[in-house]
């Protein structure tokens, strides 16, 4: 008995590689996407952006205080923990952005007593900001 192969549509076969390889193409272009912007995630995310950062705001009155605003601002930058010092944003204020937990506002009075002292007229005191809300229990809250 002898026999002859069935006939095979090779078009068929060539239609079903090329839709084949044009998936495996959109598949590979949406991975290559979803890494890309995973890698773009997770370096802008605030994990990777360095230690958590906090605000200080100090308020400067006194006839010395436009004197003494430039040497706190060059003191204040090269202090431990301090990320920026602005002091054009808010006339009168020094906006500082310290690391979170290692340098505090009584740290920053020090250095600010220590560079001013008392030559010049000049007060400082720390700006309560006004979105801080006050830690208060429960039964503080349910009395208000």
């Amino acid at each position: 008995m002898g026999g002859s192969l069935p006939s095979i549509n090779c078009k068929y076969f060539e239609h079903i590689a090329r839709e084949y390889r044009t998936m495996l193409n959109v598949v590979s272009v949406f991975a290559l996407l979803t890494a890309l912007c995973t890698a773009l995630l997770l370096f802008l995310s605030p994990a990777s952006a360095g230690p958590p950062k906090e605000r200080i705001a100090l308020m400067l009155t006194g006839q010395g205080c436009r004197e003494a605003q430039q040497t706190l601002e060059t003191t204040l930058r090269e202090s431990d923990g301090v990320f920026a010092v602005d002091g054009n944003s808010v006339p009168g204020h020094l906006l500082i952005d310290v690391e979170e937990g290692k340098t505090s506002a009584h740290d920053i009075l020090t250095v600010v007593q220590k560079t001013i002292g008392t030559a010049l007229p000049c007060q400082v005191e720390v700006m309560q900001s006004c979105i801080t809300a006050p830690r208060l229990t429960r039964t503080d809250a349910l009395a208000k």
